[in-house]
């Protein structure tokens, strides 16, 4: 009961700031719990998980020393805060680079360590550098927020493809912006600055709760990055064969519906591919079935390496596969199937130093115009894949109408 009266009386005694800034602190704190479930449940993305909750973690300590160094009077206090702020800023910024990819840059980090590590001290033991030391940590500190900024709108706008890029920046370069005008005040008015940060002017008690909205949107913004890269793999793992990383049987399907509505609309060419592994049956049977899954990695493989950007490759099931060739006619996709078909006899799959040769069998369909439909056109293909496994395999036939008949190289 004792501490709990302790306690209220020494919140009574606190100022609007000093509230405002726990109240930041807090919120942190309590988001801190959330970046260690997701550090933990994510694993692609568990060093930005773990960073952010470092960043979380370190911001709740460091405005927690801010504000009891300034009510207590307590300057190495204040200063170990300004550390904190600085460590937790960067590692804000290397969990951005982990997400997106980039290399993370140590000396520029080391650097900013190093200058707010001086100058805190310098402050701590002489007064007179107490605004140096302001508006030099405010200044890097605002830099590494812009600094963020760009590399998430960079992210966001390159790599995402997204128009509102700059939505996803706000929270950083607002927060750079307040942390930009703290150091340009403390430039301008040196005197009265450490005064200003200390007391419950209009001015502190404004900045600290626009931080806390800021702060609230920052960890928003980190959020919604992972609930997108979530979302990215889901759809991803919709859409794509587990085994061979190439596109399904349902995505292959609506490609082939759309390619069928832009036919009839803007009319051109369009030329499926059916391939079949030759004597596949007898690779599992004999080797095994893991020998076999390798066989259709590595065919997924060489074909994949062999299509335009245009193209689409797919597993249509078990050892078969379906190539979508848009813009192009009946004898250019059987030109590419031979080099397909050749490519695959020159790249023996090699399993435990021994050389698997694979051959495949091919057939090719065309568009045949207005009248025609997807189903039509797979059934082509299918029958040609057909006259090719019973012709020898190993080779190409086209199909027109439904007629199969031999292809020759150009």
């Amino acid at each position: 009961m004792e501490m709990m009266q302790m306690l209220a009386i020494q919140f009574n005694s606190l100022t609007a700031s000093e509230i405002a800034l726990l109240m930041v602190a807090l919120e942190y704190a309590v988001l801190a719990p959330a970046w260690l479930v997701a550090a933990w449940v994510l694993e692609g993305d568990r060093r930005a998980a773990g960073y952010w909750m470092a960043y979380s973690v370190g911001s709740a300590l460091a405005l927690a020393c801010i504000v009891a160094g300034i009510h207590t009077g307590e300057t190495p206090v204040r200063a170990v805060g300004n550390v904190l702020v600085i460590v937790a800023t960067m590692a804000l910024q290397r969990g951005i680079w982990a997400f997106s990819g980039q290399r993370i840059s140590v000396w520029p980090h080391a650097v900013m360590l190093a200058v707010t590590v001086v100058l805190s001290w310098r402050a701590a033991l002489d007064p007179a550098w107490v605004p140096v030391r302001i508006g030099v940590v405010a200044a890097l500190w605002a830099g590494m927020y812009f600094w963020a900024a760009l590399d998430v709108w960079r992210h966001v706008r390159l790599a995402l493809n997204q128009r509102w890029s700059a939505l996803y920046a706000t929270p950083l370069v607002l927060t750079g912006v307040m942390l930009a005008a703290r150091s340009l005040r403390a430039v301008v008015a040196p005197d009265t600055v450490s005064f200003e940060v200390e007391q419950n002017t209009v001015l502190n008690v404004g900045s600290s709760f626009t931080a806390l909205v800021a702060a609230l949107m920052l960890q928003m913004l980190l959020l919604s990055l992972l609930v997108r890269r979530l979302l990215e793999r889901l759809e991803r793992l919709l859409r794509h064969d587990a085994l061979t990383g190439l596109l399904n049987r349902r995505a292959i399907d609506e490609l082939l519906v759309q390619e069928e509505q832009r036919m009839r609309r803007l009319s051109g060419r369009v030329s499926v591919l059916m391939i079949d592994i030759d004597h596949f049956k007898r690779i599992n049977d004999s080797m095994g079935h893991a020998v076999g899954d390798r066989a259709l990695q590595h065919l997924a493989a060489v074909m994949r390496s062999q299509l335009r950007e245009i193209d689409h490759l797919a597993r249509w099931g078990g050892e078969e596969f379906v190539v979508l060739l848009p813009a192009t006619s009946g004898a250019e996709a059987a030109v590419m199937a031979e080099r397909l078909c050749e490519r695959v006899r020159q790249l023996p799959l090699v399993n435990d130093d021994h050389r698997l040769a694979l051959t495949a069998s091919v057939g090719v369909a065309e568009w045949q115009g207005a009248g025609d439909t997807v189903a039509s056109l797979l059934a082509r293909a299918d029958a040609a894949l057909y006259a090719a496994k019973r012709d020898g395999r190993d080779r190409v036939r086209t199909s027109h109408l439904g007629v199969p008949g031999q292809v020759h190289a150009a």
